[in-house]
């Protein structure tokens, strides 16, 4: 644990870069918190000296604090953004399918049928006893795969 507390500002600031330019490549946008934790850690260490242990609670501390700075400017962007209508279920392809209309492939039994969408079969909740062949409009998503639906008039 003694090489920690040999890391010299230009170690930590080289760490920094590391973590900043690893978040190019790796999914998510945590990494960069950490880059920048770690050139604090820079200037820090080059104005103090600690030991391996206050090294390591310093850099566990600004991170969590970067980190913590991070989600909150992320969930205040987030909040403020509006995704336009047509890309509102881009990555929930069973919610796509609400407000439309499809025909029923089998009778309805026991309030579960299903309906043909696309090249494949989804499973569709219904109240009402229908036959094969009728319209039904899917209305909401149970568990993320069975459409609940109303006969469609």
């Amino acid at each position: 644990m003694e090489w920690i507390t040999e890391l010299g500002y230009l170690s930590w600031f080289a760490i920094g870069v590391l973590f900043v330019l690893a978040e190019m490549f790796v999914p998510g946008t945590y990494l960069i918190w950490f880059g920048f934790s770690a050139f604090v850690m820079g200037i820090l260490v080059s104005i103090f000296t600690f030991t391996a242990t206050e090294t390591l609670v310093w850099f566990a501390l600004i991170s969590a604090a970067f980190s913590g700075i991070g989600w909150y400017a992320y969930a205040k962007v987030l909040n403020k953004t509006k995704v336009p209508e047509k890309y509102k279920y881009l990555n929930d392809m069973a919610g796509a399918h609400i407000g439309k209309v499809y025909n029923l492939s089998e009778d309805v039994v026991d309030g579960r049928s299903k309906a043909k969408v696309g090249d494949s079969f989804w499973l569709v909740e219904i109240d009402e006893p229908l036959k094969k062949g009728a319209k039904v409009k899917i209305k909401d998503v149970k568990d993320g795969v069975i459409l609940v639906a109303e006969k469609f008039e």
